[in-house]
């Protein structure tokens, strides 16, 4: 897949429940985020869920809102739709993401490079 121009790449990272088997196999979890600058809308997702079905729903949970203003939408649709051990780690993951993106946005309003 390609992506435009106006598009950066984020990554949120939690620690989900010791009992989850992503505690198990990767001890992160982490929610990968493609977002355009031009309008803030996430235009792709990824986590490092276990299960290929976790991950596009995930996917289907998060991409077309803005990360900027619709995080209360977002947070709604995980906790009313997502029943898994890492409902509150995916919820902290999207928070260290948006956390991130307001961070490149503050770092260009300076003119400062993007730091990694």
């Amino acid at each position: 897949m390609s992506y435009p121009a106006t598009t950066v790449f984020l990554t949120g990272q939690a620690k989900p429940a010791r009992e989850d088997a992503i505690a198990q196999v990767h001890g992160v979890f982490y929610l990968s985020l493609v977002v355009d600058t031009a309008d803030n809308r996430i235009v792709d997702a990824q986590c490092n869920s276990i299960l290929p079905m976790t991950d596009r729903f995930v996917h289907s949970l998060v991409t077309g809102y803005d990360i900027l203003n619709q995080m209360e939408e977002m947070e709604a649709q995980i906790r009313s739709r997502y029943f898994a051990l890492t409902q509150r780690a995916l919820l902290a993951c999207l928070k260290d993401a948006r956390s991130q993106y307001l961070n490149l946005l503050r770092r260009w309003e300076k003119n400062l490079p993007p730091s990694p």
